[in-house]
């Protein structure tokens, strides 16, 4: 899966960065420790980056034009964009009003209509939440995962670090790799899109935990399982190639934590807060067992 957002250390809520299933609040719950998408861990030489902007303040409701047309026939660069970014600059005067859609988002092209159009697996649901989240919200919930990981798929490929940031405001070693010039690819749809999300309560001790204390209160935490085979191929800035496999008849299991926001060119999309998998911790892997993920 273009690199799941990797997890951060088990200290801070494992999803900072790499991918490993309450109460609606308008959160999500995603804990992932495993690079590409949900495949294996990324490696663990590459160090968290310590750069990170913070997002303005989040639009609360999108413009006349759907999300569908904030994108492009090809990947389009933000002129100016890399560097001021680079020199924390959030001001770009002169953009055309998609660019500054995306800019806004810390990217530095608008994308491919294409590459960001999801096109998940079947996905097998079930919701554990005792009615706190409907299956309605479920399905939606669903959709926008799937947006996601799209989304981080073509960031991944394309050296949109900030944006995954924005995406992933801990950050992770995935984007630590891209930062310093790699590059993550999902080689098949098994990797990218999971085949299983199972909706759950968790307490408010273990989303304290999961989150490295940010959020603490009670909430509903998503299961995924991907199965192989599949592979996701990180290369480096030197060219070095690292695969990172699901193999056949296996599959890979992270818990996800996220909030729903708006954006002017994605609409609703998922903001990830936490994704790990049962490398975390014992609570992690009793959670994604009770889940029967």
């Amino acid at each position: 899966m273009g690199a799941r957002p990797a997890r951060i250390p088990a200290s801070h809520a494992r999803r900072g960065w790499l991918r490993s299933a309450a109460r609606i609040i308008a959160l999500s719950i995603a804990i992932g420790l495993l690079p590409g998408c949900g495949a294996t861990a990324s490696p663990s030489a590459v160090p968290a980056s310590t750069r990170a902007h913070v997002p303005s303040a989040t639009p609360t409701s999108t413009p006349a034009d759907t999300p569908a047309s904030f994108c492009d026939a090809q990947d389009t660069p933000i002129p100016g964009a890399a560097s001021a970014l680079a020199n924390d600059q959030l001001n770009l005067p002169n953009l055309t009003a998609v660019k500054q859609a995306w800019f806004q988002m810390y990217a530095t092209m608008v994308p491919a209509c294409s590459e960001i159009t999801p096109n998940p697996l079947p996905v097998q649901t079930k919701n554990l939440t005792g009615g706190q989240v409907t299956d309605a919200a479920l399905a939606t919930w669903v959709q926008l995962d799937s947006t996601l990981w799209a989304l981080w798929e073509w960031a991944g490929q394309h050296a949109q670090y900030d944006f995954m940031r924005f995406l992933l405001p801990t950050g992770n070693n995935v984007t630590a790799f891209i930062e310093q010039g790699g590059k993550v690819v999902d080689e098949t749809a098994a990797c990218e899109y999971p085949i299983k999300v199972y909706a759950m309560i968790i307490t408010a001790d273990e989303m304290s935990e999961f989150t490295g204390a940010r959020i603490s209160t009670p909430g509903v935490a998503y299961a995924l399982t991907w199965a192989g085979p599949c592979i996701t191929e990180w290369t480096s800035a030197t060219g070095q190639v690292t695969d990172y496999p699901i193999g056949a008849g296996q599959e890979y299991q992270e818990l996800e934590i996220t909030e729903t926001k708006t954006a002017p060119a994605l609409g609703d999309y998922l903001e990830m807060e936490a994704s790990v998998n049962s490398s975390a911790g014992a609570d992690v892997a009793s959670i994604l067992a009770e889940s029967g993920v």
